[in-house]
C-alpha cells in the first residue's frame, strides 16, 4: 500500500470526521484539530519505519553481496523483527495503532464502539483515499480471466475472489 505524504492530513481529518459522526468515539470540538494530529503521526510513523526497514534491507544486501531478488524476504524479516507489517497487513497495523491511540488519548473522551468495527471504518476511509477498492477489484477479475464476464458462474467466482482479496487487505 503506497500513502502519499499529501493524503495524511485528508485521511486523519476524514477518519476522526467519520468515527465522530457515526458516534464511535466522543471527542471534544476542540480537542479535534490534536486527534488528527494524532493521527497524522502514526502514519508518518509507519512511513518513516518502512523506509528505514527498505534502508536496512538494501544496506544488508550490499554488505552481504546479496542478490537484488532478496530484497523483499530481507525486508519482511526485518519487518517481522521489529513488529510492523508491510504488504496487505499494513492497513491493519496502522488501523490498530490508531485505534490504540484513541484508547489511551487523553483527548478523547471515550470510545464506543468494538476494535474489529472501527478498523473496518479506518479502513474504509483508507480505501477511499487511496483507491485500494479498485486493486481488489482489478486483482480479482484478474483471477477469472479465463471466464466469461457477466455469466452467472463469472460473478459466483469474482465475489469469492474479491471476499478473498477485500479481507486479506483489511477492508472487510
Amino acid at each position: 500500500m503506497k500513502i502519499y505524504r499529501g493524503k495524511i492530513n485528508p485521511i486523519s481529518e476524514d477518519v476522526v470526521k467519520k468515527l465522530i459522526e457515526e458516534e464511535d468515539v466522543e471527542i471534544s470540538e476542540d480537542q479535534v484539530p490534536e486527534v488528527i494530529l494524532d493521527n497524522e503521526a502514526i502514519i508518518r510513523e509507519y512511513l518513516r519505519m518502512e523506509e528505514e526497514i527498505s534502508t536496512q534491507a538494501r544496506d544488508l544486501i550490499q554488505a552481504k553481496g546479496m542478490s537484488y531478488q532478496e530484497f523483499g524476504k530481507l525486508r519482511r524479516m526485518i519487518a517481522e523483527e521489529k513488529g510492523f507489517e508491510t504488504g496487505d497487513k499494513s492497513l491493519l497495523w496502522i488501523a490498530n495503532q490508531i485505534i490504540e491511540c484513541f484508547l489511551i488519548n487523553s483527548r478523547v473522551e471515550e470510545v464506543f464502539t468494538e476494535d474489529y468495527t472501527l478498523r473496518k471504518k479506518i479502513a474504509t476511509v483508507f480505501s477511499e483515499h487511496l483507491g485500494i477498492e479498485e486493486q481488489v477489484q482489478k486483482e480479482a477479475k484478474e483471477k477469472i480471466k479465463n471466464l466469461t464476464e457477466g455469466t452467472p458462474e463469472w460473478e459466483l467466482e469474482y465475489q469469492k475472489h474479491y471476499r478473498q482479496i477485500a479481507r486479506r487487505k483489511g477492508l472487510l
